[in-house]
């Protein structure tokens, strides 16, 4: 019997093979399936987290296995934590000075506000010693390194800010002009190298700014950097007293 074109199925008619094939479907493949899908989100998984913790090692590798961000790392760390405690360093003077002339390497001489002229040693700098009698012939490019800090601030105001003295009880001094600080600037010439004798004393942020322009200037070989048989001017001076 059939109501229109659908026919009703009657009891102890056969069963529709259509329907046969999907029940069979489901009872005995649908289980394997879900099964398979199961494992292979499994494996999935393992590969992703897999490959995530390669490219974390990688990274890491790149960024803490190499010395330069290394560097950078400690550095931020130091200005951090000097930025949060309760020892960042203030400079003992500082105001506006004219530099009449370059002495040497790492010194000036500089009119200051009361009108009196002083020597002042750029912070952190120990250029090659000049030419002092027979006895005391000089250093490779010690005039070069005098000449050169001559042509960055002679006759030029700059920003002075006086951090403490040196052995001799010379002032050590950061020189700023027009935003850039000379004693980087030096630095990163290669005509002179930084010394550990007063750098401490500097705030951290620039004393990075400091070393590590005398990084780049030995990696390219500038100034004193390039001699062969390089004498640094402490131990110079040890010899020729």
């Amino acid at each position: 019997m059939s109501v229109g074109s659908a026919p009703i199925r009657q009891a102890g008619d056969a069963p529709n093979p259509n329907f046969l094939y999907v029940y069979v479907a489901l009872v005995h493949y649908w289980p394997g399936s879900v099964l398979r899908l199961v494992i292979m989100f499994k494996l999935l998984r393992k590969v992703l987290i897999f490959l995530l913790v390669v490219i974390a090692g990688l990274v890491g590798w790149h960024f803490l296995g190499n010395p330069v961000y290394q560097r950078e790392l400690v550095q931020k760390a130091e200005e951090v934590k000097e930025n949060l405690g309760d020892s960042q360093k203030k400079p003992a003077w500082t105001g506006t000075v004219v530099v009449k002339d370059a002495v040497k390497g790492d010194k000036v001489v500089v009119d200051m506000e009361t009108s009196h002229r002083v020597v002042v040693r750029l912070a952190a700098l120990d250029a090659p010693e000049l030419r002092g009698n027979y006895a005391h012939p000089g250093q490779p490019l010690a005039e070069e390194s005098r000449d050169y800090l001559a042509n960055l601030v002679k006759n030029k105001a700059v920003e002075m800010a006086i951090v403490g003295t040196d052995a001799a009880k010379t002032p050590s001094a950061l020189l700023t002009l027009d935003g850039v600080l000379i004693n980087a600037k030096v630095a990163g010439s290669g005509m002179a190298e930084v010394t550990t004798e007063s750098i401490e004393k500097i705030p951290a942020k620039l004393r990075h700014e400091i070393e590590n322009a005398e990084l780049s200037a030995k990696q390219a070989h500038l100034g004193v950097w390039g001699l062969t048989n390089y004498v640094r001017p402490v131990e110079y001076r040890i010899r020729h007293p």
